[in-house]
């Protein structure tokens, strides 16, 4: 009897640090970036009540991890995810998201909307991407903007397969509950109860 073909190794998973972000609605549109573009899990570091306006119901399709430090998630992303942590920001050394110089799992970290990331922050990371940009119009693209160029160039470095379409639309799979496991998550809403009012961590 001929042997079974090895099972194919799951790609490469990528995560998504959310710390020291300025506008509430940011919180909502990076959510819902992270699940457009298969980020694995979430890690909200600090913040116990996070309105995710904007997220479109994506919530509901994430995994969410919290901590009280950002030197709790660096740990956590390290040592239980064995994941690098690659900070997005145009720093002197950083490398062109589009070299695509990924190494694996990885943890992705956005800076604050005004001064980037904190230099504690630039210390933790293993390394850095920046966006070219093709104008002197501007110094830098919205966090959201910027974040989500970085996860479609993960996304599409570790192979991860394009959701099916249907017309115009991509197909939306039915939600699921998220699962949270250090203190800070997401109960399933009704419909009806999600279209009155924001989803928030609790």
């Amino acid at each position: 009897m001929a042997a079974s073909a090895p099972a194919a190794a799951a790609p490469p998973e990528s995560l998504l640090i959310l710390h020291n972000i300025a506008k509430k609605k940011n919180f909502g549109d990076l959510i819902r970036t992270a699940a457009a573009m298969g980020v694995s899990e979430v890690i909200v570091v600090g913040a116990q009540k996070l309105a995710t306006h904007g997220a479109h119901g994506t919530p509901s399709h994430l995994r969410f991890s919290h901590f009280p430090r950002s030197q709790d998630a660096v740990e956590y992303v390290r040592s239980v995810k064995r994941a690098t942590l690659c900070g997005i920001e145009i720093t002197p050394d950083a490398r062109p998201v589009q070299a695509h110089p990924f190494r694996g799992a990885t943890a992705f970290l956005a800076g604050n909307e005004g001064q980037g990331l904190a230099p504690a922050h630039l210390a933790a990371c293993d390394h850095c991407v920046y966006i070219p940009q093709h104008s002197a119009a501007t110094a830098s693209l919205n966090v959201n903007a910027a974040t989500a160029v970085v996860l479609h160039h993960f996304a599409m470095w570790a192979s991860l397969p394009e959701a099916p379409r249907d017309g115009f639309k991509f197909c939306v799979d039915a939600p699921a509950s998220s699962v949270a496991h250090s203190g800070i998550g997401l109960k399933q809403m009704s419909r009806a109860t999600a279209s009155r009012k924001p989803r928030k961590f609790k």
